[in-house]
């Protein structure tokens, strides 16, 4: 009787089981904040660092960008350009994406946007690049010469 009586009256203090089970609760809230506070904390380790540089000393547009950026490990080069510029492209099959347009400034006939990744002609292109490392990612409008084809490719005479 004397516990009916108690909650008509608004219950001043809930029975003990009630207790036990209101701190099993708190304890997975808190370890469920933690647990995400860790996992928040463990992406921001997988970021990595990416330098874009875009130069257009060909054409006189005066293009000339430098964005610093991080990236999750793991992205493609593509997606990371697609997120952060201006960017037109072609696809060829068996040999990907050929940038033709960057920030606005297409590449003249005679020209490409050549690509180099820390500071070396890149050797494959930028939908086959993963950003795994900080890196450096400079495009310029280049024109095609007897040495250089687009992509890097040295071209060998016979």
């Amino acid at each position: 009787m004397e516990s009916s009586a108690a909650a008509s009256r608004g219950s001043p203090s809930p029975p003990v089981r009630d207790q036990a089970g209101r701190r099993r609760v708190w304890t997975l809230v808190h370890a469920t904040c933690l647990l995400l506070a860790l996992s928040a904390f463990a992406e921001e380790a997988q970021q990595v660092a990416v330098h874009l540089e875009i130069r257009d000393e060909l054409t006189g547009s005066d293009l000339e960008v430098s964005i610093r950026r991080n990236a999750s490990v793991g992205t493609k080069g593509i997606d990371f350009m697609d997120e952060v510029v201006d960017m037109e492209s072609r696809r060829y099959p068996g040999v990907g994406v050929f940038v033709t347009s960057l920030c606005g400034v297409e590449a003249p006939k005679g020209a490409f946007w050549a690509l180099s990744i820390d500071s070396e002609r890149a050797t494959k292109g930028i939908s086959d690049l993963t950003i795994n490392e900080p890196i450096r990612i400079l495009w310029d409008l280049v024109e095609v010469d007897s040495e250089e084809r687009p992509g890097g490719e040295l071209v060998t005479e016979s």
